[in-house]
């Protein structure tokens, strides 16, 4: 089989490719799944013999040897792809805090009923009702980021007898 791509394709082509090399690559060094471990080198081998047809495709400047291996230049890479991941990760940093921050004022601000009756009336769905307990952060961070992110330790009070 063969596919024909345009230059601006492969460029697209390989930027994925790099993006979802990165991400799977980072959970097969971080986590013990041995899975995310073995699809990431799949990814690397796949990502190598896209970066061989550089040249082909008028790209080379895109690529540099390592070894026997084209790899993305580091430079480009810099430039190109750390700046989505970057992005990516921040959203995900600030949208994942948000959710779980909001999932927690929701449990303590509804009962075990209550939230059965939400899950049940919706299907399971509670998007709807987490929105403003979502938001409230989404605000939060996008104003001040972790600027006034703290942990209050809650102290006890004795009572005297």
């Amino acid at each position: 089989m063969k596919i024909n791509i345009t230059k601006e394709q492969y460029k697209d082509l390989i930027t994925m490719s790099a993006i979802a090399n990165s991400v799977v690559g980072i959970l097969g060094d971080m986590t013990i799944d041995t899975d995310y471990k073995k699809r990431s080198d799949k990814m690397e081998k796949l990502e190598e013999y896209l970066l061989q047809f550089a040249d082909d495709f008028g790209c080379g400047e895109l690529t540099q040897k390592y070894g026997e291996k084209n790899i993305f230049d580091d430079e480009i890479y810099g430039k190109n792809i750390l700046p989505i991941m970057d992005d990516y990760n921040e959203h995900e940093l600030f949208d994942g805090l948000a959710n779980k921050l909001a999932w927690r004022d929701f449990r303590k601000a509804h009962s075990e009923v209550e939230m059965k009756e939400i899950e049940n009336k919706n299907s399971g769905y509670f998007g709807v009702e987490l929105y403003d307990y979502e938001k409230k952060y989404w605000d939060e961070f996008e104003k001040h980021e972790f600027d006034r992110l703290e942990i209050v330790k809650k102290i006890s009070k004795k009572v005297k007898r």
